[in-house]
């Protein structure tokens, strides 16, 4: 990522304060069972820090415009890599959620213990930095950013901030930030580029190592793809909704690819409110559209004419997480409300998040979750 695309963002919006979480430190039981962790051995090992090739294949047939099929042959490479830095990733975050449920204070430290040297082993193996990478390896980058800074962050939070990474934790996830900034950087102006869901996760990736390592640009750079995305937004003849054009496109994936690119949205936009980055009414109201058109591909598909009669998959309840952040600042608007109680509340728990929300987000009125 060239120096003086940064510094230019930077003199376009100067935060009000540094890189500030959206998940602040608040105090919990477990955060008052914290004693001095780093003593102790972690119970399992992590997997052995991937430092090789990235580069993988989608799991979808690329022949299939719509991209909607799933190739009739994994490739096994992909398969092997992709297993490996998964059991990496579900380890940080089943760590954070062991801490987070701990009744007693070694199960709390044992929990934070794993996290750290888990950590400590694939960043000091430099694991996930290697540029050569496929697009699809690209992604799994990010995600895996997304994922493993999100998981951290959690913990950070839960623990009333008494718990931090270290020199050599931080310099890693600094090192990813900057590595997917250089890979989805150059989207943004290249022709004939789907700017896509992709960015969105990029910059979510992106914006939660900055609250991660206090990296302000890493926020203001995630912004951009915030901004471009909402521009992105097509409204309907009626006003009603909007819609992502580029993720309707994915035939019986629109509904679930229309969920999937929420996810990020909504929290780059919390992100945007956190720093005091401009967050306008105009800005709202486009979520609030894409939100309406979300909903509406799952509770009433065929009413959309966007959608032209195509049968959608189902949609993952944890793909519908962007409801928790949403609700709280929208806990009126009907249809997300709707989409929340068709589920019963059950839509957390997105690993790709780092584990669940709603343990950071006092309880919506009315809901029984």
């Amino acid at each position: 990522m060239p120096v003086k695309t940064l510094c230019a963002l930077c003199l376009l919006a100067p935060l009000a304060q540094a890189a500030q979480p959206i998940w602040p430190a608040h105090g919990t039981a477990q955060a008052a069972m914290i004693a001095d962790y780093r003593t102790l051995a972690c119970s399992k090992q992590a997997p052995p820090p991937y430092t090789g090739t990235l580069r993988l294949q989608s799991k979808y047939d690329q022949r299939d415009a719509s991209k909607s099929t799933l190739r009739s042959s994994p490739d096994a490479d992909s398969e092997r890599i992709g297993k490996q830095v998964k059991q990496f990733v579900g380890g940080l975050i089943y760590a954070s959620k062991r801490f987070q449920r701990a009744q007693k204070p070694q199960d709390a430290n044992m929990a934070l213990a794993c996290q750290d040297q888990w950590l400590q082993r694939w960043a000091e193996a430099g694991a996930l930095l290697n540029p050569d990478a496929s697009s699809t390896g690209m992604a799994a980058r990010k995600w895996a950013l997304a994922a493993m800074a999100g998981a951290v962050l959690l913990t950070q939070s839960a623990s009333d901030g008494k718990v931090q990474l270290n020199e050599v934790q931080k310099a890693w996830f600094t090192r990813l930030g900057e590595r997917v900034i250089a890979e989805y950087d150059p989207r943004r102006d290249t022709p004939g580029v789907y700017f896509n869901n992709h960015d969105y996760w990029a910059a979510w990736a992106v914006a939660a190592t900055g609250m991660l390592v206090s990296r302000d640009d890493f926020i203001l750079w995630a912004d951009g793809n915030l901004r471009r995305g909402l521009a992105q937004a097509v409204r309907a003849s009626d006003g009603s909704y909007a819609y992502l054009p580029l993720e309707v496109a994915r035939s019986k994936l629109a509904a679930s690819y229309s969920q999937y690119a929420l996810v990020p949205l909504v929290l780059l936009a919390e992100a945007a409110r956190a720093n005091g980055l401009p967050w306008s009414a105009e800005d709202q109201h486009t979520l609030d559209l894409l939100a309406n058109f979300a909903a509406r591909s799952v509770l009433a598909p065929d009413e959309l004419p966007e959608l032209k009669g195509q049968a959608q998959a189902e949609v993952a309840p944890y793909k519908l997480a962007w409801l928790i952040p949403f609700l709280q600042r929208n806990p009126h608007h009907t249809l997300a409300r709707q989409l929340y109680d068709s589920e019963d509340g059950e839509v957390d728990n997105y690993s790709q998040l780092g584990g669940p929300l709603k343990p950071f987000y006092p309880p919506l009125p009315g809901s029984r979750t």
